[in-house]
């Protein structure tokens, strides 16, 4: 692989740290919704009579690409980018990316991924490309693009391919999954799409589990690997291609048998690359559907639609799970100046937020039950809990304990919040959040060190 690439795996790999090998648990999708309504004062330049499609969201939340024949662009399809401030806000009109990302040929799929790495697929003719069109890799640095580079000939092939979706495993290794109808792949003697992946740069190879005799196209795998999305035409579909998906337990399993979204996520037309956002709760994909902005030949065109679902509790990571991503957070907490330190798992952020004294004991846990470790501490000379809220940064204390008590702070009545308890010589005092009555138990010896002991 060329050296640039791999130097942006590596920071990539750096950057984000080890991947937790346990899934995460979501609700049920929402119904889709057009993007234009999803959020209040979002441009209605964002979905236009034009085909709008390959969606996807960097891993901020910050920007939002499609791929689109709209006017303004250099020739063909070409990628095209809204921004907003934050992710709450609504999103702008989108621009063209320009030069040298898009060129006078067909530019499209585009695949942020962290630290401005940037995958897509183009069909310009330059020297070194494989034939179709290949998937080529850049990086931002400010507002400036590198000169794309073609990821070569043992990745790419003389078909087209489609979809770059970049994750790293469980040992670090960078993976890039992609579609591609080159000859002889699922099916000997056939030319349907399949989904290939590649590790750290090496050879494509076919992904196991997700392939058939039919199409199976636009792959997207959350950023933990441990979920895909794509299109299929196989049997069971509503009309053209529709969403499939399928999960695993780690980066090293097979996947399990993939699942058809039922309608309203898929319908009767053609709903094509579905991409999940970094935290897994939205998901986005290109369709044609009713309601979708009418083109030029009275059809619905192609827009973009929008479903979310919300992520359950996850008590395995509940101390040090900041983000609320489902995986914990690597985190200290400097008592020189009373400051967290954490390095966000679902982005690779880093954050700092002062909250105690140098004498506190920390008691980190999900303390308003929004699924995010809230930053708490314990104070031995005044015998209080300090807590914030991450559901709203409000600010709590609660008097509860001993200087010289053992601090062990769980869900102990099960309402999914944590709870201030304290262990005394073989005593449990515990304050339940369900109801806030107290909880006294005769559990252990004075010797005895609680399991859920936050010393």
């Amino acid at each position: 692989m060329n050296r640039i690439i791999q130097t942006s795996i590596l920071l990539m790999t750096l950057a984000l740290g080890l991947t937790s090998v346990f899934g995460q648990r979501f609700s049920a999708w929402s119904d889709p919704v057009n993007m234009e309504s999803f959020i209040p004062g979002t441009s209605t330049e964002f979905n236009t009579a034009y085909g709008d499609g390959c969606p996807i969201q960097a891993p901020d939340g910050l920007s939002f690409y499609i791929a689109s024949n709209r006017p303004g662009g250099l020739g063909g399809q070409d990628i095209w980018v809204s921004t907003r401030a934050t992710t709450t806000s609504p999103w702008g009109a989108f621009v063209n990316v320009g030069a040298p990302i898009n060129s006078t040929a067909d530019d499209f799929c585009p695949s942020p991924a962290p630290n401005g790495s940037f995958y897509f697929v183009s069909a310009r003719a330059e020297t070194g490309a494989c034939g179709g069109a290949d998937i080529y890799h850049t990086t931002k640095h400010g507002s400036t693009w590198d000169t794309p580079v073609n990821l070569g000939c043992e990745i790419n092939s003389p078909g087209t391919e489609w979809s770059p979706s970049y994750f790293q495993d469980e040992n670090g290794h960078g993976v890039l999954y992609f579609s591609s109808n080159r000859p002889d792949g699922h099916t000997p003697g056939g030319t349907d799409l399949d989904i290939y992946y590649s590790e750290d740069g090496g050879p494509a190879q076919l992904a196991p589990g997700v392939n058939t005799e039919f199409d199976d196209a636009r792959p997207n795998v959350r950023h933990d690997g441990l979920e895909i999305v794509f299109d299929s035409t196989r049997p069971g579909t509503l009309g053209g291609p529709d969403v499939w998906t399928a999960t695993r337990s780690s980066t090293s399993a097979d996947w399990e048998a993939p699942v058809h979204l039922p309608a309203p996520i898929n319908s009767a037309a053609g709903d094509t690359r579905a991409s999940l956002s970094w935290d897994g709760k939205q998901m986005v994909v290109g369709s044609a559907r009713p309601g979708s902005e009418i083109g030029s030949n009275g059809s619905p065109s192609g827009d973009v639609w929008v479903m979310t679902r919300e992520r359950l509790a996850d008590k395995s990571a509940a101390n040090a799970d900041f983000d609320g991503d489902g995986i914990s957070d690597v985190s200290v907490f400097r008592p020189s100046d009373g400051t967290w330190h954490v390095i966000e798992s679902g982005t690779g952020q880093y954050v700092m937020q002062p909250f105690g004294m140098s004498n506190d004991k920390q008691v980190p846990g999900d303390y308003d039950g929004d699924g995010k470790t809230d930053f708490a501490v314990f104070r031995p000379s005044d015998g209080n809990w300090y807590i914030r809220y991450s559901s709203d940064s409000s600010f709590h204390a609660i008097h509860w304990g001993l200087a010289t008590d053992v601090l062990a702070p769980a869900d102990y009545d099960g309402d999914g919040k944590t709870d201030p308890a304290v262990y005394r010589s073989g005593v449990w005092y515990i304050l339940r959040s369900s109801d806030g009555s107290v909880d006294y138990r005769f559990f252990g010896t004075g010797s005895d060190i609680p399991v859920a002991s936050a010393q």
